[in-house]
């Protein structure tokens, strides 16, 4: 009897740690981990699915380049045929007959063939494939910088929308501290209780903002993620600063940088390249080209026993000279020369396009730094204003209303200024991105 009691009481203890044992483990699988814009931006160019599509086409690319490096190398085969004849073609002479050849042909040999000279053609064509290849590497940087500078807006959404909630934090527990002081001087009669009314409303829309706030942060928070290629089920945190040192840029400078510097630029240089080299081919067309064969075998029908199988062997040159190709030639020169004109026009169009991007990347980074300044003066006023309006609540002059009017003004200011601030970081991103600049 003994023994069951001291069961029954040591069962709820062992429950007891049980339960907690098993409620602290998801607690340290949920911790969240600290992630830097470095780290971010890195674990996503690195492990991106379109990078990995990226590198399979320069794979591609490559074999394709080694494919055609065999065109250089002789080819070797090996024939064998077992042919049956019949009937045998014969000569009567004499009452004699005398047979033309064997019931069955024998050809066992090992042939050569290789192009001695084709004026670079086949040269021509690997340096084709090789700018194709480096064309398609190129593509890879220009798919890194958008991942990178994507994933850079996104986390610094992130440390916009934690600096916000703080903000409202704040407000809250102002306003919390107001219904408070309300509640006090409505016992007292020195209030009505319109002000409690108001205080609360205020508070409540406040707290709704804080979780429209907290909403966006999650939805957030799921696109950095999927950009990192981390699971969703993964809890992060981010750390960082939306200031950074405001600077005054010229504008031919910056175009002049993007010139240098933008990706497209260089893969439409790799393009003409192509495409200078596709026209060399094509001048080409009807040069005449030198062969090599070569076979060396065993095979039957010769004279004397046609039966016997003998060893045999063909050694020969030939030359192939086109004399006339139905203006084949000059159409396909004509067609190179469209090609190269048509991609030396896109350079043109690509350097309208940077050079706008660049002015407008520039324009709103300057609109931003005056935007920024004007709210750090809403921020200076409307601290004058809560200031003031405390003052005279505090004599009885204005109402608790009136104060939160206030109060109010200055939190919107606060969000304000660190929306502009935000802005402003997004704009000198912007600009980076406009120019070329990597921050991977």
């Amino acid at each position: 009897m003994k023994k069951i009691i001291s069961v029954t009481y040591k069962a709820p203890i062992l429950l007891g740690l049980m339960l907690l044992f098993f409620t602290q483990q998801p607690l340290k699988a949920q911790s969240a981990d600290m992630v830097t814009l470095q780290q971010a931006i890195q674990q996503t160019v690195n492990n991106h699915p379109l990078i990995k599509e990226a590198e399979n086409k320069v794979n591609i690319a490559q074999s394709q380049t080694e494919q055609q490096k065999t065109s250089l190398l002789p080819t070797v085969a090996a024939n064998l045929s077992y042919t049956q004849v019949g009937p045998i073609p014969k000569i009567d002479f004499n009452g004699l007959s005398f047979a033309l050849g064997t019931h069955y042909n024998i050809d066992e040999n090992v042939a050569v063939d290789y192009i001695l000279y084709d004026f670079n053609r086949r040269k021509d064509v690997i340096k084709v494939l090789q700018s194709a290849e480096a064309t398609e590497a190129e593509k890879i940087n220009v798919i890194k910088n958008n991942l990178a500078f994507e994933t850079a807006k996104v986390y610094f959404s992130l440390i916009y929308l934690q600096k916000s909630t703080a903000v409202i934090d704040q407000e809250i527990k102002d306003m919390e501290e107001h219904l408070s002081v309300a509640q006090k001087r409505v016992m007292t009669g020195s209030a009505t209780g319109l002000d409690t009314l108001n205080t609360s409303v205020k508070l409540t829309v406040l707290q709704n903002q804080k979780m429209s706030v907290e909403n966006q942060w999650n939805k957030t928070a799921v696109l950095l993620k999927s950009l990192m290629g981390l699971s969703i089920q993964k809890q992060i945190k981010v750390d960082g600063s939306l200031e950074h040192n405001i600077q005054n840029y010229q504008i031919d400078t910056l175009i002049n940088r993007a010139y240098n510097q933008r990706e497209e630029l260089r893969i439409n240089h790799l393009v003409l390249n192509t495409e200078m080299l596709q026209k060399s081919i094509a001048e080409k067309t009807d040069m005449p080209v030198v062969a090599l064969h070569g076979s060396t075998g065993i095979k039957n029908g010769y004279p004397l026993n046609m039966n016997k199988p003998k060893f045999n062997y063909i050694v020969g040159i030939a030359a192939k000279i086109p004399i006339f190709d139905g203006h084949m030639r000059q159409l396909k020169v004509n067609t190179a020369n469209l090609n190269i004109q048509s991609v030396e026009d896109h350079s043109m169009v690509l350097k309208r396009n940077i050079s706008t991007d660049v002015q407008t990347a520039l324009l709103d980074y300057q609109n931003n730094k005056i935007q920024l300044k004007s709210a750090q003066q809403e921020i200076v006023k409307a601290q004058a204003a809560f200031k003031q309006a405390n003052g005279l609540y505090n004599t009885g002059a204005i109402t608790n209303t009136t104060l939160l009017d206030t109060e109010t003004a200055l939190a919107q200011a606060r969000l304000k200024y660190t929306y502009q601030l935000f802005q402003l970081t997004l704009s000198h991103y912007k600009l980076l991105q406009a120019t070329g600049q990597k921050i991977w």
